[in-house]
């Protein structure tokens, strides 16, 4: 399903300084607005729980999260890990959106190998992300 929303070129810039390690961002939160996926919030620095408290609890929205993680065999490293928040709370309208928009944003934002999606904050936890990398680690 395509829902002809584009991702805003300058995302496109600033993810790939991010994959890149010429930006240092913990995560980038992305909003649809009048027909394009554009940047929403960025934090340098933040904590899971800072990125948790961007989370709208009744409206959709798409993040990269960079996720620093110990690997199973001791090695600290981190993933770049593209989440779509989907609410069950949020409208219809806004669910079907951002469903269908999910594509145009995966398509632009190549390299990223983990994606999750999460309609509720329990699955969205700190823990759940953390496994996730460590299968792809």
């Amino acid at each position: 399903m395509s829902t002809g929303v584009s991702v805003d070129d300058s995302c496109i810039a600033k993810f790939n300084d991010i994959k890149l390690s010429k930006l240092k961002a913990r995560y980038v939160t992305y909003k649809i607005n009048d027909g394009q996926i554009v940047e929403d919030q960025i934090s340098m620095d933040g904590s899971f729980d800072d990125f948790l408290a961007t989370i709208l609890e009744d409206d959709c929205r798409y993040a990269l999260y960079d996720m620093a993680f110990t690997t199973n065999d001791g090695r600290p490293t981190s993933k770049l890990v593209l989440i779509t928040w989907a609410p069950d709370t949020a409208k219809v309208k806004s669910k079907m959106l951002y469903a269908g928009s999910k594509e145009s944003l995966n398509r632009a934002f190549t390299g990223v190998g983990i994606k999750i999606n999460a309609t509720d904050l329990s699955e969205l936890t700190e823990e759940v992300v953390t496994d996730a990398c460590k299968k792809f680690a």
